[in-house]
């Protein structure tokens, strides 16, 4: 279970520290559209949506939530093969 922000409002709650995070269009796990991890979770989520990603460009990203991890490269696939996020094809 997740504590879900709202996206863009809330891209200051999340912590400047490594981890992975997701992008949804709902305040749930059904909503998933994408899933990444970064060095800084503020940072990389202040850059989204990804002009790189014609997928999340087309959705309405309007929650989204971290997980503050040292291993983010292992957990962001155990999450994509999780949730299998529409928006992670594209990559």
């Amino acid at each position: 279970m997740y504590n879900w922000y709202r996206f863009p409002e809330d891209i200051s709650k999340a912590p400047t520290f490594e981890g992975v995070y997701l992008l949804s269009e709902t305040a749930s796990e059904n909503g998933i559209v994408y899933v990444g991890r970064a060095d800084d979770l503020n940072q990389r989520l202040s850059q989204h949506p990804d002009p790189e990603n014609p997928c999340l460009q087309k959705k309405d990203i309007s929650y989204f939530a971290y997980e503050v991890t040292n291993n983010s490269e292992n957990r962001e696939q155990e999450l994509i093969d999780k949730y299998d996020p529409v928006c992670n094809h594209t990559n």
